[in-house]
Order: structure tokens, then C-alpha cells, then sequence
């Protein structure tokens, strides 16, 4: 996967905020054996009720899913946040008796209440990924038997899921004494393999944080967005859920026929702009090139790292896109970049008939993937509103088919909007 050049400070300081902007607001503790649910907390067992609901209304109106009508659902795994309170459920779907793919909950309002779904494997589940984050732990441990005088010993304790939102899997262990006390917490980024350190000041804020596309002050406003956001669909999901009994009563959907599907080249922002200028192509304006090389001028009119990582800075997007609409007798279009951009506005654009690129930092996973899309240029092509809200995108990984991504599930995303 190749990233967006954004920031490499910001996108430390974006995955240590998102640990704290993701936590839920109110806290949930345990009496007994039992675990009592605060305001705004969502139970396990309402959190299954969610789940049943959803993959109904998922089955009946996403294409791809039908088999999903029938389908129940298991409770997986219950994952935490840094705090150690509950932060989202995972299910996997059974049917026929076959795990048919997989649906995140939120544990808290404040929070979308559909997360991610797949075809695909719930990350904690894949034993390549189990195995390393133990061998890491395990690698750890013994660093500090090495570094210590006394040499002691040390266990590893049993994997603690973290979820702290989309394409921040995580899991954690306890690396415990010989007197039963946790000496160090080991964190281990599940898709990635890696060791992290929440605690460890990494972050390297520009100069003028003004300059930068997704700034502190950015996230904090997207969070607030997001909370609101959230609130008001588990709002609509709940009534649904109490007074009707078909699925999803109110949901609209639409996608834009005619953009055509290219596979990454040169960088993702190229690619994912060519493939909107491809179906401008087709659509009236035929002096536009397309395929490998409109997305190749692209590359080099946004001044894109190719030959390189593919790297683009994102602020260089439209200018690039209006360049190459020039440089084919088009001044007439009209490009620009959105770091706010809304729900509806998605809407607006798609119900229009006009595809955009959508720019994210720390983007969710695609159904039918185990990977994140990470830092990742998409071309949006349609909707699904209902009592979740799913963008459906070309993603420049597949060139047969369209993907579903949880609105918002990203830690921020700007759009191109491209209009002639």
C-alpha cells in the first residue's frame, strides 16, 4: 500500500489522538461477574441485536450481500480501548453453518454504529498475524530479561484486543513476573506487525500547524462531527429497530454507471483521478485521454514521487487534475479540495452524476479485505444511506469491482470534487 504524503509528523500525532478521540465518553465497570453499561455504552447483548438488524438491512440493499439474509450472528471478540473500557464488538456471520464474513458494532453512541463489514476475516482472527503479535511480545520479554541485573523471568499474558478505530487493530499483553505482577504492557499493531508506543513522545508538529492538511485543530472538529453524527443514527437505527418490522425503510442508495475501474499506477491520487477524467471522457468531453497514460500525466502535472513510492501531496490534487483538463482544450473545469467534507455533500455530488476523489488518512477496511486502506486516494462513485451510511468507491486495488466503506470511518478525508 502506497501513502499519501500528508505529513509523516501529523500522521504520528493522528494515530496517538485517535486512541484518546475514539475512547468512549462514558466509562463501564464491572460489579461482580456482571458489567454494567453507562449512559451512552451499548451492551453486548444490544450490540447483537445491532448486528441481526444490520446484516438484514445489508443483505437487501447492498449488491454482493444477498446471502447475507439469512445469516445469524456470533459474538467474536470484545475489544478495549487504552483504558481498558470497552470500545466495539466484532461477529462473525454464520451461514450455513460457515463463517461468511464478519461485522464490527460500536460499544458506544458516540461512535457509528455499523464500524466495518467484510467478506473477509476479522484481523484478530487470522493466525499469521496472532502468531507474530506474540512472537513480539515474546521478543520483548526477553530484550528486558537481557537488559536486567537480576535476569528475571517474564510471561506472557493472555492477547487483550484494542480496537481504537478503523485500521487500528491492536493487541495487547502483559508481560508478567515471577511474583504474578505485570512489569510492561507490550501493544502490537495486528496488520502491520509492529510494536507501538502510546507513551513514547514521537510526534513532530510542523512549524505553523496552519500549513498542515489534517492539524490538530482538524481532528478535533472531525471528532466533534463524528459524535454528533453518530448520536443521530443510532437515533434513526433504534426507532427502526423498535417500530419496524422490514429493514431499513428510509434507505436511498445510488452509483454512478460509466467511471471506469483503474488499477494503481504511478500513485494512488493519479489513479484515483483518472478514473473520474476517464468517465468525464466518455461523458462529452472526448479529447481527454485515458487509461495508463491520463493517469501517468496526472502523476507528473501533481507533481506525484514516480518513479518513486507514488507519494502526492494531497493540496495538489485538483491543481493537477485542472492542468491535465487544460492541457486537452477543457479550461472550463472546475477542481477543488474539501477537508470538511459532509454526508450530504456526497450525496448532492453523487446524485448529480459527478465522481470525486476521496483522500483519507487512516481510511477503514474495504469489504472484502483484511487490510486498512490506510493513508489512500479513492474515486467515489455511489452511496448507500440508511441507518448506517456507506460511500461505495473504486479503490485502485480492484479493477472488477466496487467496494463499501463506512462513512467516516477515517481519522480525516478530503474530497476533489471535479466539475465541469
Amino acid at each position: 500500500m502506497v501513502k499519501n504524503k500528508i505529513g509523516i509528523g501529523i500522521l504520528f500525532l493522528a494515530t496517538l489522538l485517535v486512541g484518546m478521540a475514539l475512547m468512549p465518553a462514558a466509562s463501564a465497570q464491572k460489579e461482580s461477574s456482571n458489567v454494567t453499561y453507562s449512559l451512552g455504552m451499548i451492551s453486548e447483548k444490544q450490540a447483537e441485536e445491532v448486528a441481526s438488524y444490520s446484516i438484514k438491512e445489508i443483505s437487501g440493499s447492498v449488491p454482493n450481500f444477498e446471502d447475507w439474509e439469512d445469516a445469524t450472528v456470533k459474538l467474536s471478540t470484545v475489544y478495549y480501548d487504552l483504558d481498558g473500557k470497552i470500545s466495539a464488538y466484532s461477529y462473525n456471520i454464520i451461514e450455513n453453518k460457515q463463517q461468511a464474513g464478519y461485522i464490527f458494532i460500536s460499544a458506544t453512541k458516540d461512535n457509528y454504529p455499523v464500524l466495518e463489514f467484510s467478506k473477509g476475516k476479522i484481523p484478530n482472527e487470522i493466525p499469521e498475524y496472532t502468531t507474530r503479535s506474540k512472537s513480539l511480545a515474546q521478543e520483548r520479554a526477553n530484550k528486558i530479561k537481557l537488559e536486567s541485573n537480576d535476569k528475571e523471568e517474564l510471561t506472557i499474558g493472555r492477547m487483550k484486543p484494542l480496537y481504537l478505530g478503523p485500521t487500528f487493530y491492536y493487541a495487547e499483553y502483559a508481560l508478567i513476573d515471577t511474583e504474578g505482577k505485570a512489569k510492561e504492557k507490550v501493544i502490537v499493531d495486528l496488520p502491520f506487525s509492529t510494536i507501538v508506543d502510546f507513551n513514547k513522545s514521537n510526534v513532530s508538529i510542523p512549524v505553523n500547524e496552519e500549513d498542515c492538511l489534517f492539524n490538530n485543530t482538524y481532528l478535533q472538529q472531525q471528532q466533534e462531527i463524528r459524535t454528533q453524527n453518530s448520536n443521530i443514527q443510532w437515533t434513526v437505527l433504534e426507532k427502526e429497530m423498535a417500530n419496524s418490522s422490514s429493514y431499513s425503510t428510509s434507505s436511498s442508495s445510488k452509483t454512478i454507471s460509466g467511471v471506469p475501474k483503474y488499477g494503481w499506477l504511478c500513485g494512488c491520487s493519479p489513479t484515483a483521478s483518472g478514473m473520474v477524467l476517464g468517465y468525464w471522457a466518455s461523458h462529452g468531453y472526448s479529447y481527454l485521454i485515458t487509461g495508463p497514460d491520463l493517469v501517468r500525466e496526472l502523476a507528473t502535472a501533481m507533481g506525484t514521487e514516480w518513479p518513486g513510492n507514488g507519494a502526492t501531496w494531497p493540496w495538489a490534487i485538483d491543481d493537477g487534475i485542472e492542468t491535465v483538463c487544460n492541457n486537452h482544450g477543457y479550461n472550463n473545469f472546475d477542481a477543488s479540495n474539501d477537508i470538511y467534507v459532509s454526508w450530504s455533500e456526497v450525496k448532492t455530488e453523487v446524485n448529480a452524476d459527478k465522481p470525486f476523489v476521496l483522500s483519507m488518512l487512516n481510511g477503514g477496511t474495504g469489504n472484502g479485505y483484511t487490510q486498512p486502506y490506510g493513508d489512500h486516494s479513492v474515486t467515489c462513485v455511489g452511496y448507500y444511506d440508511g441507518s448506517s451510511d456507506y460511500v461505495y468507491i473504486h479503490d485502485t486495488w480492484d479493477t472488477s469491482n466496487k467496494h463499501y466503506l463506512t462513512f467516516g470511518s477515517w481519522t480525516g478525508a478530503m474530497a476533489t470534487w471535479v466539475r465541469p
